[in-house]
């Protein structure tokens, strides 16, 4: 059997974020033919950044229409016959832009791939959609030739539309430590067994523990949560007595200026976190390197498989998060650090406790077993070839 040949339409950063960086590795690593698979890539790109993500403007229907008319060339005139896509999450102008592009192409390929980063399109079908944005959206994405997951949440939420094939494919990521895990591991050790001890014993030299949130700023994803945790976290060490300190350090774009302002105004009077901005890659691994707790608080709607907790599960870094959609399915089994959405008192609960045990092995192990983006392409090359079966 000849290659399947796909057309990838999905576009790579900019905008930064975990779904565009995926269609990143994706179109990287499957380039070159070597897994079986032959791609064209529409970079469908209709965000200019992070703040202009969802919302509609007349240029972005004129780039659209300008990306579909490259991929029905590469359909007749390249012989491409497969077309990937990537869903909305539950977002009316994202919807509709879904309508519109699958209403133009879908007609012309044989066979619809359908790749899930984002969970609640189903539960939106199923309560708040209208009939008439029921059936729209059932003819736009029901019965795909192939319908790919990052966990079973996502799938279970893809299955409402029917596809005729399905995988859970998780995401994964190059391996962003620089050094062996025996000495990555053992710093942790040696910088955890420091801070245990002076948590509890209240006494000693100050010593600042470092809070990493990377993530888009919203509040949504938690970046006011985690800032209120850490204030939170410090009040209770200073009750007791204890001369340490959290620091939390917001890497990442605020999306609303309303965000912006009201974690500004909190932390003006707390002076508990520093905001550095989109990270570029040696800067961002750099952070990570420093950092002694990661934290993530999400509530997010749509959210799927957050990259930002593999890249701390693969630097080592103990996890704080929330038990929300499919992120108890990334971490390891009983993991200790994930608290009820919103729990401001829960996260720093955990913050002020996680430090107890050893979980950076744990964790590195976990990214090096499943979310290594060698083993997601396989993964994803082994679905993607059956596409046509």
């Amino acid at each position: 059997m000849s290659k399947p040949r796909i057309l990838v339409f999905a576009h790579k950063p900019p905008p930064h974020h975990g779904q565009s960086q995926m269609v990143q590795f994706l179109v990287d690593g499957l380039s070159d033919g070597s897994r079986g698979i032959e791609i064209y890539h529409v970079n469908a790109q209709l965000s200019s950044g992070a703040e202009d993500i969802g919302r509609m403007r007349p240029g972005k229907l004129l780039r659209l229409l300008g990306f579909v008319l490259q991929a029905l060339k590469a359909r007749f005139f390249d012989g491409y016959t497969e077309f990937y896509y990537i869903p909305a999450p539950a977002k009316p102008s994202a919807i509709y832009r879904d309508w519109m592009v699958l209403g133009l192409c879908r007609w012309a390929f044989p066979h619809l791939i359908l790749h899930w980063h984002s969970v609640g399109l189903g539960q939106w079908l199923g309560g708040p959609a209208r009939p008439w944005q029921q059936r729209l959206t059932r003819w736009a994405l029901g019965r795909a030739s192939l319908s790919l997951s990052l966990s079973q949440l996502t799938s279970d939420d893809a299955a409402v539309l029917h596809p005729k094939k399905s995988f859970v494919v998780p995401n994964g990521i190059p391996d962003p430590v620089p050094m062996e895990d025996q000495v990555l591991l053992s710093t942790r050790h040696q910088r955890q067994v420091r801070l245990q001890k002076a948590l509890q014993m209240n006494e000693g030299d100050p010593m600042t523990i470092s809070v990493l949130f990377l993530a888009l700023c919203s509040r949504d994803k938690g970046v006011i949560d985690a800032l209120n945790s850490v204030i939170l976290a410090n009040a209770r060490l200073q009750q007791r007595g204890c001369p340490c300190r959290f620091h939390l350090t917001v890497a990442g774009e605020f999306v609303q200026p309303e965000d912006r302002a009201e974690f500004d105004r909190i932390n003006a009077e707390h002076a508990a976190a520093t905001v550095h901005g989109f990270l570029d890659r040696e800067k961002k691994n750099t952070q990570f390197l420093a950092s002694d707790l990661f934290l993530f608080p999400t509530y997010y709607a749509n959210e799927g498989q957050p990259l930002n907790l593999v890249e701390a599960m693969a630097w080592g870094l103990p996890i704080v998060t929330t038990r929300w959609r499919a992120i108890p399915e990334i971490l390891p089994v009983d993991y200790p650090g994930i608290v009820a959405p919103r729990d401001i008192e829960g996260l720093a609960s955990q913050m002020l406790t996680l430090f107890d045990q050893n979980l950076s092995p744990q964790l590195r192990n976990r990214y090096r077993e499943r979310f290594t983006v060698d083993r997601h392409l396989d993964v994803l090359a082994e679905a993607l070839r059956s596409s046509r079966d």
